[in-house]
């Protein structure tokens, strides 16, 4: 699979950007799992381009690396609140004229501008829900494949073999989607991210599925981090039996942490998890945001990922 690298330094000329934009919609682009195990797809920013984007389904807008706002001189935009999942702080915006993915285009994007990450991984910006409404977006993680079409074409060969639908649940003042989780056999809710390497649970679901977050089979985790600064400490180590849309994974390993997403989200006081990359692998996910809904069926891919 080709892999496109971070950064262009030799952009593609206007000419072929816009015969890349113009391509039909319905033709697959790749999907790249970078080092450290986010998914990434080739963007167009301002007509410049391959760059690399991470796909975020829990990420309410699209937002540029400090790094790359300043590599492509973008504008500045308006001072406001930057709000991730450890937390919230004040950022400048970054002003984007035209954010491309699979043909798709936005326009006049005042772009959050995210601080660049700490572990180096060096992602242009972020595609966000912004980019993936009023169309339906295909992301297979078994073919490592991502198209974006019209609404309305969600037939069964988009859809793959025994989809299940989802209606999608929503959260306070956002619009990730929501959808039922069990835990040991214990009901809880999950916010779909694909932004998210690693799920994570928070401690009232530890408890309601006999979870110990403080026994010898846990250890002290990752620090979780989010669009911002920000980290907060977890715990790391076997959860059990996870399920959700016809799925299942047993001898799921996650993080216990008690994110400030989970409140501002208005689930705090609910069993909660982020439900990422590690228990979506192998799949084909076909959401239509405009409709709040989702289907999740098993990729027609066979070969298997592991975890970087």
């Amino acid at each position: 699979m080709k892999s496109f690298g971070w950064v262009s330094a030799q952009a593609l000329p206007t000419i072929v950007a816009s015969v890349l934009l113009s391509a039909a919609a319905h033709a697959e682009i790749p999907l790249s799992w970078d080092p450290t195990g986010h998914i990434v797809v080739p963007a167009f920013v301002n007509g410049k381009g391959p760059f690399e984007f991470m796909l975020d389904t829990g990420a309410d807008e699209s937002a540029v690396f400090a790094w790359f706002a300043k590599f492509l001189a973008l504008p500045k935009g308006a001072s406001r609140e930057l709000s991730g999942a450890t937390g919230s702080e004040q950022m400048t915006s970054t002003l984007v004229s035209a954010l491309a993915v699979d043909g798709h285009v936005i326009r006049h994007v005042d772009a959050d501008t995210v601080p660049d990450r700490p572990d180096g991984a060096k992602f242009a910006g972020i595609a966000g829900a912004d980019l993936m409404v009023h169309r339906l977006i295909v992301i297979d993680l078994g073919c490592d494949t991502v198209s974006i079409r019209a609404r309305g074409t969600a037939t069964r060969e988009i859809l793959g073999a025994s989809a299940t639908l989802v209606r999608a649940g929503a959260i306070a003042d956002g619009k990730q989607l929501t959808l039922p989780v069990t835990l040991n056999g214990m009901s809880g809710v999950g916010v779909l991210d694909t932004g998210a390497r690693g799920s994570i649970i928070n401690s009232k679901f530890a408890v309601a599925a006999g979870v110990d977050p403080g026994s010898a089979a846990f250890r002290e985790g990752d620090p979780a981090r989010g669009a911002t600064t920000t980290s907060v400490p977890s715990r790391a180590g076997p959860i059990g039996t996870v399920e959700f849309a016809g799925v299942t994974h047993h001898d799921v390993v996650a993080r216990v942490v008690d994110l400030p997403l989970f409140v501002g989200a208005g689930i705090g006081d609910r069993s909660a998890m982020i439900l990422g990359l590690d228990l979506l692998r192998g799949v084909r996910l076909t959401i239509d945001y405009s409709a709040r809904q989702f289907w999740i069926a098993q990729s027609s891919c066979k070969k298997a990922r592991e975890g970087p």
